[in-house]
């Protein structure tokens, strides 16, 4: 008897919390309307993550997930939503891109990123037919591993490679 008169304020507030947690992940994407439909025609393409569709907490997940074991991610195509960062290395003048990821709506506690660098396709001519530095983008491409640094300090790195770069309607 008394194992149901404790349960019952704990199934109360276990549906509480549920409730809470949908009415958050409702306010988060009316905060951020349109942020994962692409103006692109690539939209069609076919995509084995794409973190652009999920809510909140699997895209926070999936984005922990390809921190730590991006090779559990290479050869699967991703697409990811951030903001557009471009850099060119001082030493042989070439010019590098990434993708700030997370929710710019959301804290700094509980919108997890990093920079994803991507490779354009060749079809792309920086900046003629790129989006403004700095913009909300979203990003479709190929997880490859890369070797960087001198051979004797090497380490891997992601990044999207043949990447379709397309800004959010």
């Amino acid at each position: 008897m008394k194992a149901k008169i404790i349960a019952r304020p704990f199934l109360a507030l276990a549906f509480v919390a549920v409730v809470a947690l949908l009415c958050i992940d409702s306010i988060s994407e009316a905060a951020n309307p349109g942020h994962d439909a692409p103006t692109a025609t690539n939209e069609n393409v076919k995509v084995d993550f794409d973190f652009t569709r999920m809510n909140p907490t699997m895209r926070m997940t999936y984005t922990y997930r390809l921190g730590a074991n991006p090779k559990e991610f290479v050869g699967k195509t991703l697409r990811i939503s951030g903001t557009l960062l471009t850099r060119v290395d001082k030493e042989n003048g070439k010019r590098y891109f990434g993708c700030l990821m997370g929710d710019p709506g959301g804290c700094s506690c509980c919108s997890p990123g990093g920079v994803l660098e991507f490779m354009p396709k060749d079809s792309y001519t920086w900046p003629t037919n790129f989006p403004p530095l700095e913009s909300r983008v979203m990003i479709t491409g190929r997880l490859e591993m890369f070797e960087v640094g001198p051979p004797e300090q090497a380490f891997t790195i992601p990044r999207l490679v043949d990447a379709d770069i397309f800004k959010p309607r």
